[in-house]
């Protein structure tokens, strides 16, 4: 309950941060498309130099200890921004750098509670576990666009942030208070996560569809706040379309833990349909995101089973690092096709990326 009620808190806060910062590059400092792309990217680019390492220093480290501080690096890089702003020095750079930090810490935090997971939830309930996480993502979806809405329409973008700020000191003092035995293991480097998972047939499977998936998702959530803003839409009517389609995704984790691992594919494909009609209607992302969301549910206890104990750390590490090492490069092939051929061309693009990634899960 404490680890649920704690990322329950921080994913309301970081879906505001999902709103606000591209806001405030759009917005406030009037990016380009293609800085929207590198601001994206920024993000997630941690993945690709710290992901790795981080499953060593999880599975070696004491897992409480390091979350709790990746919580509050988190905060006080966000905090940032707003200081930033009131000094007058805010820039695209600094947004730029303030997304790597955050994101560098964010890198350790989020495999670090993938580990946690199964020391805390009994093996039979792991599937319900991730539901409850994946309904509390959906969630947040909702009320995090709508909150961040109405903080940039009342406050501005940059204060906006200082709510994700808080949400991760919440979560941090949370983490503090679990009391768990963590499972060190001193034995294998840091690639013994990557033979398991790309030695496992179907562990393989679903880390190629969930990269590839999030590669084009990446592209089109890059794009889509600048869509929304160029199609007339004031920021706190972008908060209640982002909130309302994410509805779907709410739908979607409560109906995931009722359906086998067979109905991957189909989901995935529902997910790149979705995606691709949102130039049709905006709240066609509710299709995306029952899809998506129902896919998470079914897929992370894949790895759960298939993982012993020892070794939780770096096999989320290395998913992790394939997966959203994907996600910076799609969030700058975005930009680019958003540059030559339009956003809409691009949105289409990237949700037909998106349905194609099934077919790494169809049998052969």
């Amino acid at each position: 309950m404490l680890l649920w009620s704690g990322q329950s808190v921080s994913l309301v806060g970081s879906q505001v941060t999902a709103l606000a910062l591209p806001l405030v590059a759009a917005l406030t400092l009037g990016a380009t498309a293609w800085e929207m792309g590198v601001l994206a990217a920024c993000a997630r680019a941690p993945y690709l130099v710290l992901g790795l390492p981080a499953g060593v220093w999880v599975d070696r480290l004491p897992r409480r200890f390091l979350l709790v501080a990746c919580a509050l690096g988190q905060a006080a890089a966000l905090g940032v921004v707003p200081l930033a702003d009131g000094l007058g020095v805010l820039s695209v750079p600094l947004l730029c750098l303030v997304a790597v930090v955050a994101g560098a810490f964010a890198v350790v935090g989020d495999i670090g509670t993938l580990a946690l997971v199964p020391l805390v939830v009994p093996a039979d309930r792991l599937t319900r576990a991730q539901g409850a996480f994946e309904t509390s993502q959906s969630t947040a979806q909702v009320a995090g666009p709508a909150l961040a809405g109405w903080l940039v329409a009342v406050f501005g973008a940059p204060a906006a942030l200082l709510a994700d700020a808080l949400s991760f000191v919440v979560s941090g003092a949370t983490l503090a208070a679990i009391r768990v035995r963590g499972v060190v293991e001193r034995r294998g480097g840091v690639f013994a996560g990557v033979r398991l998972v790309f030695g496992q047939p179907l562990l393989r499977r679903v880390t190629l569809c969930t990269a590839t998936l999030m590669f084009w998702v990446s592209a089109f959530l890059a794009l889509l706040p600048l869509h929304l803003a160029r199609e007339g839409l004031s920021p706190g009517r972008i908060g209640v379309v982002l909130a309302v389609g994410a509805v779907g995704g709410i739908v979607g984790a409560l109906v995931a833990p009722r359906l086998g691992e067979n109905a991957m594919p189909v989901v995935v494909a529902v997910a790149g349909i979705g995606a691709a009609g949102v130039v049709v209607h905006p709240l066609s992302i509710a299709l995306m995101w029952f899809g998506v969301q129902i896919y998470h549910v079914l897929q992370v206890p894949v790895r759960y089973r298939l993982t012993p104990a020892p070794l939780h750390g770096r096999v989320n590490a290395a998913i992790r690092t394939t997966v959203w090492g994907s996600a910076p490069v799609g969030a700058l092939v975005g930009g680019v096709v958003a540059e030559s051929a339009g956003l809409g061309t691009a949105l289409v693009v990237s949700g037909a990326g998106a349905g194609v990634a099934c077919l790494w899960l169809v049998r052969r």
